[in-house]
């Protein structure tokens, strides 16, 4: 610390949806063999760290744990571990994406996490050790040390990078007043897939800006209350898909009036428009801001 004036930095972390989502079968790790396209929102969490003698989370969405159990606490411990430092920080979780939505909030907050502590501590990291350590907290925590969008393959930790074709996308995510438990969808989809040669939205002759979800049927099977959502959400466009294991659906398309008729009709869930971020929009609103204040 400088003083009795301690540095702070905050940095967002948003989230993505997955533009197609195709699942193989059941690999010895126990994992599925994916193969995804991704691109990153500008629906959010934030992130703000300071210096401390100690290492701890807080959260201002009381039904989330801030013990060991959160990625964020995990990220901040195997960055510590993996430098060889006894550096310690205050973090304070913001969250605005929804917890069991598909939308790989908990992947985006480690990553961030990586990060920001990392600039805290005046780490420097390699690339490859970066990556290695998001590997290991989870399967897209890699993806978003990059963000932009991007093809996922394995199980979820290989990412290829793209060019940006699907930035700017103007959308609207319908998330249920309830999550979706992505084990409980896993096991509902119990390995039956097979993974296509390419993804449909690789098609040239494709129009749609969303691809299958080879995990919608499980999503339903596990959780039926799902059900009048999607039907809402067909009946607006066409162009709609449940983003990863569900819960939250993303239309695309959508007729003006859209948003107000789904609030009407659902006034229990959240209707957010969002926008695609290109990777330049996202690096830049995941960079770590701030100082001694």
């Amino acid at each position: 610390m400088k003083g009795s004036l301690s540095v702070s930095l905050s940095a967002d972390a948003p989230c993505k949806i997955n533009r197609e989502l195709r699942v193989g079968r059941l690999r010895p790790d126990g994992y599925h063999e994916l193969r995804s396209r991704m691109v990153t929102i500008d629906l959010a969490d934030t992130l703000r760290a300071e210096e401390s003698d100690v290492l701890e989370l807080s959260c201002d969405d009381p039904t989330l744990p801030s013990g060991p159990e959160n990625l964020v606490l995990r990220a901040a411990v195997r960055l510590a571990d993996a430098a060889g430092t006894r550096l310690g920080a205050k973090i304070r979780l913001e969250k605005r994406v929804p917890a069991g939505g598909g939308l790989g909030g908990g992947s985006s907050d480690a990553a961030c996490t990586l990060r920001l502590l990392a600039a805290l501590w005046g780490l420097s990291v390699p690339d490859d050790d970066l990556v290695r350590l998001a590997a290991g907290l989870g399967s897209d925590v890699p993806f978003f040390l990059s963000g932009g969008e991007a093809d996922v393959s394995g199980r979820g930790d290989r990412v290829a990078a793209r060019p940006d074709d699907g930035a700017g996308a103007e959308l609207l995510l319908l998330v249920p007043p309830f999550p979706v438990s992505t084990a409980a969808v896993y096991r509902e989809f119990a390995g039956r897939g097979t993974l296509p040669e390419r993804l449909a939205l690789d098609d040239p002759d494709r129009t749609r800006y969303l691809g299958p979800n080879d995990l919608a049927p499980a999503v339903l099977a596990i959780e039926p209350r799902m059900g009048t959502y999607v039907h809402s959400a067909a009946a607006a466009t066409s162009d709609w898909a449940i983003s990863g294991s569900g819960a939250t659906i993303v239309l695309s398309g959508a007729p003006p009036g859209t948003i107000e008729a789904l609030r009407r009709r659902h006034p229990d869930a959240r209707v957010v428009p969002c926008r695609s971020l290109s990777r330049a929009e996202y690096l830049e609103r995941t960079r770590p801001t701030g100082g001694i204040p």
